[in-house]
């Protein structure tokens, strides 16, 4: 038996108008039913992928022309059709107008025509996701050469972009996100609002070292610059969105301070937060578990589950070594027999103090706190750590 591809959504609380489509389209189509206007628009939020939706006039809850709206809001790729017994030109006009209807049926409504109606709305509904299919690859071949450009004069700002895409689809794929375009647009372009920042600011911040109040402010106003420039081009306005809310906290902290918090935040601009926090605190070999100790010092700025997720899921690929014995140690909790995973630097002068790969004994934890009492040493400072005895170490330092 064939299995049904083609999700049908009927809105409507005539028992009698829903068996008859369970009859006459559920052996080769997706019929699922309901007899409200909310619990529809719940169930086309998780289906996207819904071909065609039917609604009464006089639909329970905020009424058929209302539920057509919103589930164009939804579902723009979806075909409309109301189903009603209004027959004044008053309630027709209302339904095309208002409700962006794509076709208008009377009850009651023959087998055949309805037959006919559903075969019209269904290749109507191919014609436009085949339609928007050619726009995105088009639309991508250009973001993607617009990216290769910038990239050749601001190489800093796009150098992330390739390996967070990779992590966002994996974790796209854990979340069972069947529609990644939009993601994958906002990732390509995250890095656009940095690269029109003064590149000083930017040295700063990707250094850790402190910025004053203007600098932070003009560094949080990234994501209006690339809202501004991309809100205008067509099909790219949610994706302005996103990355405008990119750098929103979960918490409720960040840009913009009177934005949206927790869930309300969309589920891209949190992926974007998280895995752009991420890609800084990593080292170039990629995320390992101090990177993300790094991100749960700040963990209410994080969505949890994706937080949780992104651990999981990042962390698969990586060797035992990274995955258990890496830590990141403010000075005082460093041990002898510690290695370092990084450059150990100076806070202010950007110096350096022990290179990376320095195995420490206490005389060199010494020589860092003393550093760090007259020029600040950058911390926490990652370290790899193995279970040594320290009476093999000795005091090599």
């Amino acid at each position: 038996m064939e299995t049904p591809t083609d999700l049908i959504v009927v809105a409507d609380p005539d028992e009698n108008v829903k068996k008859g489509f369970q009859r006459l389209f559920s052996g080769h189509k997706n019929v699922v039913c309901f007899s409200e206007s909310d619990p529809a628009l719940l169930f086309l939020k998780q289906n996207p992928g819904t071909s065609v939706v039917f609604s009464c006039f006089n639909l329970p809850g905020r009424g058929g022309t209302a539920f057509l709206r919103a589930a164009e809001t939804i579902v723009p790729l979806a075909a409309r059709i109301m189903l009603t017994r209004e027959k004044s030109a008053e309630a027709i006009k209302k339904a095309l107008n208002e409700g962006h209807a794509f076709m208008f049926l009377e009850k009651p409504c023959q087998p055949t025509e309805l037959v006919s109606a559903m075969e019209t709305a269904l290749s109507h509904h191919r014609q436009l996701a085949k339609d928007r299919a050619l726009l995105e690859r088009t639309l991508a071949g250009s973001v993607k050469l617009l990216i290769d450009m910038l990239a050749l004069f601001h190489p800093e700002a796009f150098s992330r972009t390739a390996a967070v895409r990779k992590q966002a689809l994996k974790l796209a794929k854990a979340l069972g996100m069947k529609k990644t375009w939009e993601l994958e647009m906002a990732v390509m372009l995250s890095p656009l609002g940095e690269a029109l920042l003064p590149k000083q600011i930017l040295a700063r911040y990707r250094a850790a070292r402190s910025l004053t109040e203007q600098e932070r402010d003009v560094l949080d106003r990234a994501p209006v610059q690339s809202r501004e420039l991309l809100k205008n081009i067509p099909q790219l306005e949610k994706v302005s969105e996103y990355l405008y809310l990119s750098g929103r906290g979960y918490d409720g902290s960040g840009f913009p301070k009177d934005g949206p918090t927790g869930q309300e935040i969309p589920l891209v601009s949190r992926m974007l937060k998280l895995l752009t926090d991420l890609w800084y605190a990593s080292p170039e070999s990629g995320p390992d578990a101090a990177s993300f100790e790094a991100l749960t010092i700040n963990w209410r700025k994080y969505d949890p589950k994706l937080l949780e997720l992104a651990r999981e899921i990042l962390m698969d690929d990586l060797p035992e070594s990274r995955r258990k014995h890496v830590a990141q140690c403010y000075i005082r909790s460093l041990r002898p027999g510690d290695i370092l995973v990084d450059d150990a630097l100076t806070e202010s002068s950007h110096e350096l103090v022990l290179a990376r790969g320095h195995l420490l004994t206490p005389t060199t934890i010494r020589r860092l706190e003393h550093f760090h009492q007259t020029a600040g040493v950058r911390q926490p400072i990652r370290v790899e750590r193995h279970e040594v005895v320290e009476e093999l170490l000795g005091d090599a330092g």
